[in-house]
């Protein structure tokens, strides 16, 4: 009996210690990664010798754990080493000293910076490093730090986030080691339409004001068009054939730009001809190869590129900030040098069809062999883009005002033995009512087609002035005006006027140098002054006055 409860009274005792023994293993096990008092540790730091020198500090930073010389006496072992905080995890049964060597991490590889993008005031990237990232930070210059960082970790990190609009920056990233990538310029400037629009919103701080300002001031009375804008009426708001378009009307001093430069010097001779030298035919300097090109913004057309015509190469001046009647022009050309067809008043024509396009006027031949071999407007990068340019040539066999059933496609088309008005001249010359839409897709002049319409028969994104946009500027059929903008000399507009039967003779509008609209044969010899459209997506500088003219970024 004694026997047996000895036996029993052994068991029990055995799993005592069993279970005193897995308590305290389990309660040593939670120790793990727990950071150690530093009086267990002996800490050694590699230094530029290479010598190990020891600390009483955990280093932070630019440093790696070696693994390798690193040792616990008692089996312990280190499990993690967070060089952003100094902390240590370990992994260890009841006590135990250790030894630990670091390394100082020499790592010149850069942080890398992808997918980097700017939208409005917000900016998106995708930042790396083979080390870690540490931070990132703006700056308005690439050689001067930001003035404030943004704690990050990992090696991987997402950026979104947002910054101040109208300003140009440039994204710092910095990695655990002290590397620094800079990237490209950020541009958070406004697009060049919107400043345009905030410039002439009286006083708006946001484009939506500014277009509530603008929408605000046009009504069914104003602007008066049966008058002239003598004065500097600011801008207003109409629609055309891809929106809402905002123009400018009167004696404007704020609608400068400058953009593109001749790549050779340019002659006009002999009415019409463009030569790169003097060929002794009457000829006229126009350019030097290098000048700047000067525009004067017409309107914001309705997809937000920048509709501007021609200006010349020399700058405005206090004198000239409304009205420049010098160097304004390319030289002289007939629209068409032939004028015994009704077809002949279009940009481009077809006899025997009242909107075809298989030929190009005179007009356009010289405008083309402009842009494309006397500047730099249609090389790589350029900010010029496809617009509409109306050449209106829907007609009726009547003078009368003007209505989309009272000038239209006619079904029977005869090029000279009928009399025919065009309908700029029942809009302009009857009622004194512009508009910015044209009627036919055939006579919307594109490259391509914008929106669903154009007729995608231009070679070059570049038209003349509508006398329907003239008069919006400021102008009108009855009065004359020398106080507008648009004051030049004698120009070419792109709209037709009429044909006249008896004499067999095509007219068109023109903008004469004593203020008046008037009509003159397509084959007379009168100014060209070219018209393009910059793109909605540019970004601008300036303010648009003679001393501070719009420039392109």
């Amino acid at each position: 009996m004694k026997k047996k409860t000895k036996t029993i009274l052994f068991v029990f005792i055995i799993i005592g210690v069993v279970i005193l023994n897995f308590t305290y293993k389990n309660k040593n096990e939670e120790t793990k990664t727990k950071q150690r008092k530093q009086n267990n540790l002996a800490i050694m730091i590699k230094g530029d010798s290479g010598e190990y020198v020891s600390s009483n500090e955990i280093p932070k930073g630019n440093y790696v754990l070696n693994e390798e010389k690193t040792i616990c006496e008692n089996g312990g072992k280190v499990v993690s080493y967070n060089n952003s905080t100094g902390q240590i995890g370990f992994s260890f049964l009841g006590s135990d000293r250790c030894s630990l060597y670091f390394d100082k991490i020499i790592d010149t590889q850069k942080p890398v910076i992808k997918n980097l993008n700017v939208s409005g005031t917000t900016v998106t990237a995708t930042l790396t490093d083979d080390q870690g990232l540490s931070g990132y930070g703006f700056s308005t210059s690439k050689s001067t730090e930001p003035t404030s960082w943004t704690s990050i970790s990992g090696k991987t990190y997402n950026l979104s986030t947002t910054i101040k609009q109208d300003r140009v920056y440039y994204l710092w990233v910095k990695d655990s080691t002290g590397n620094v990538i800079i990237s490209d310029v950020l541009d958070a400037r406004l697009e060049g339409w919107k400043t345009i629009l905030i410039n002439n919103g009286n006083g708006a701080a946001t484009v939506d004001a500014a277009k509530a300002y603008i929408e605000g001031k046009t009504t069914s009375t104003t602007p008066n068009f049966s008058t002239v804008a003598t004065t500097n009426e600011g801008m207003y708001s109409a629609q055309d054939d891809l929106g809402t378009s905002y123009y400018f009307r009167g004696a404007v001093d704020n609608n400068w730009l400058k953009y593109g430069k001749y790549t050779k010097d340019m002659y006009n001779c002999n009415n019409g001809t463009i030569s790169a030298t003097d060929t002794g035919n009457s000829c006229t300097k126009i350019a030097s190869s290098g000048d700047d090109i000067y525009w004067r913004i017409i309107r914001i057309n309705g997809d937000g590129s920048i509709r501007m015509i021609y200006s010349g190469i020399t700058p405005p001046t206090e004198s000239t900030k409304v009205i420049k009647t010098e160097d304004t022009s390319l030289g002289n050309s007939p629209f068409n040098a032939n004028r015994d067809k009704a077809e002949y008043v279009g940009y481009m024509y077809t006899i025997g069809e009242q909107h075809g396009t298989s030929k190009s006027s005179d007009i356009k031949t010289y405008l083309d062999n402009w842009y494309a071999n006397y500047t730099d407007l249609n090389k790589t990068g350029t900010k010029i883009t496809d617009q509409i340019y109306c050449n209106d040539r829907t007609a009726s066999t009547s003078d009368v005002a003007y209505s989309t059933t009272n000038y239209t496609t006619l079904t029977i088309w005869n090029s000279t033995g009928t009399e025919y008005y065009y309908g700029a001249s029942g809009r302009i010359a009857k009622d004194n009512n512009p508009m910015l839409t044209c009627a036919v897709d055939s006579d919307r002049f594109t490259v391509n087609k914008i929106n669903g319409k154009g007729n995608s028969s231009l070679t070059y994104p570049i038209g003349l002035i509508t006398i329907d946009e003239v008069e919006m500027a400021g102008n009108n059929w009855s009065e004359r005006n020398t106080s507008y903008y648009l004051l030049t000399m004698n120009d070419w507009l792109g709209s037709p006027n009429y044909f006249r039967s008896g004499v067999s003779a095509a007219y068109g509008f023109y903008a004469d140098n004593s203020g008046f609209l008037d009509l003159g044969p397509v084959s007379a010899d009168f100014e060209v002054h070219p018209v393009v459209s910059l793109s909605s997506k540019a970004k601008l500088s300036g303010n648009g006055t003679y001393s501070n003219p719009y420039t392109v970024s």
